[in-house]
């Protein structure tokens, strides 16, 4: 018998076992790769440091920059926020402001505006500045961010007039749908980067926050592990490295949309976020 022969043999009588398929990796990491107590305690508390949250001695208000795109969630995040913050005033029921859904127009205000539930703590929003197409976008920023852009001022004037008399933004919130965020246009992405750098430059705190929607759970409950889901992880370090920001400056809500109460749940990872935004900009107070 050949060589070739035998060969032939062995290998039909021990064929190659075919490759076991790998198994598919757990939905849920082993623990959270950011802890959330959400305890009726631990929300009640965070309620309470907001509320009485005083800006550093070298500033008389803390005074946050809220940014994004058109579809991002910002100004379902700015109702989920007051809606939070204002609960007893409206009986434990959510606010209903102004709200840009994706694909629709952006909102009519063309001005720099601010929010507030208190005298301490000043929300600037820019609904109605489209960052993808808007000239000098990042000019405009950091004149608002500078304190050289009085309240009220209409975006498209702020480059051709000189003001000193401004609120200058202790900490500057970027937000982001983690659903739009794999399809963002690369101009748009490119902005960001510029944007963060800056910021890294003037050492002004970034936060970039990440909205997340209900129909990524089954349950208002499942949220509680919105911090262990790990595809939602994959996909935020995603983000992350596009916008060249740390994890540590990343922060995950569920705006409030349909609701017509507010929920503890969504209320602890709202208020989780505020809490960071607002140590950020007490630590930058203090160096300035």
């Amino acid at each position: 018998m050949t060589a070739q022969a035998v060969t032939h043999i062995r290998q039909t009588e021990h064929p190659k076992p075919e490759p076991r398929p790998q198994p598919r990796p757990e939905p849920l990491l082993p623990n959270p790769w950011r802890e959330v107590e959400f305890s009726v305690y631990a929300y009640i508390k965070l309620q309470k440091e907001i509320i009485n949250h005083q800006p550093h001695p070298k500033a008389s208000t803390t005074n946050i920059l809220i940014s994004g795109n058109v579809g991002s969630g910002k100004s379902s995040f700015l109702n989920t926020v007051f809606s939070e913050l204002r609960s007893e005033e409206l009986n434990g029921r959510v606010q209903n402001i102004q709200v840009v859904r994706p694909g629709t127009q952006t909102t009519v205000t063309q001005h720099l505006r601010y929010d507030t539930f208190n005298d301490k703590i000043k929300i600037f929003d820019t609904a109605g500045f489209e960052l993808e197409k808007t000239v000098n976008a990042t000019l405009i920023l950091k004149k608002i961010i500078d304190g050289e852009v009085a309240e009220g001022s209409k975006f498209d004037d702020i480059l051709k007039t000189k003001c000193s008399v401004g609120d200058k933004i202790h900490c500057v919130v970027l937000v982001i749908s983690i659903h739009t965020a794999d399809n963002m246009d690369p101009a748009l992405i490119r902005f960001y980067e510029e944007l963060i750098g800056m910021l890294k430059m003037t050492g002004v705190p970034c936060q970039l926050l990440v909205t997340c929607i209900d129909k990524d759970f089954e349950t208002t409950e499942d949220l509680k592990d919105l911090y262990r889901r790990r595809d939602i992880k994959q996909k935020v370090e995603n983000i992350a490295r596009k916008m060249k920001i740390s994890m540590s400056n990343v922060i995950l809500v569920s705006n409030y949309f349909e609701e017509l109460k507010i929920n503890q749940i969504k209320g602890t990872l709202l208020l989780e976020a505020v809490r960071q935004i607002l140590m950020d900009a007490k630590h930058f107070q203090e160096r300035m």
